[in-house]
């Protein structure tokens, strides 16, 4: 018996192989485990990507809605002098617009214009004022 073990057999004393010795490879389990962790991280993933996108189109449309409410108050305040006006405007990405001068003391106006958009969340409003000479 003991021959057998020095001519490289990796049996032990009766014959059989130690199963330590044996393994190569995984378990199933720790490929089930593995797979598992790799399907939370790509969905984590997914999540982030869709989450990003979802922003992207709320930042565009504050950006559209703040370019809106700009240019107009750039127009009016260049404009001459006129009684008290007011008025709507819809655009691109769901922007409604809505504004108003209104002639003030001592030769000024005051130029208001809000801008409503859409967002994930809801409706999300924004308003600029600005002060001009007449």
């Amino acid at each position: 018996m003991v021959d057998r073990i020095k001519d490289g057999d990796q049996g032990n004393a009766c014959g059989r192989r130690d199963r330590r010795s044996a393994r190569h490879g995984f378990t199933l389990i720790e490929l089930l485990i593995a797979l598992v962790l790799l399907d939370v991280g790509l969905l984590a993933l997914v999540g982030i990507g869709t989450r990003i996108a979802r922003d992207s189109r709320t930042t565009r449309a504050a950006a559209v809605a703040l370019s809106v409410l700009s240019a107009r108050l750039e127009r009016s305040a260049s404009a001459p002098c006129r009684l008290d006006a007011s008025g709507t405007a819809a655009w691109n990405d769901g922007v409604a617009e809505r504004w108003t001068e209104t002639i003030g003391a001592n030769g000024t106006r005051t130029i208001s214009d809000t801008a409503t958009f859409p967002t994930s969340r809801g409706v999300r409003t924004v308003a600029l004022r600005t002060g001009a000479r007449c």
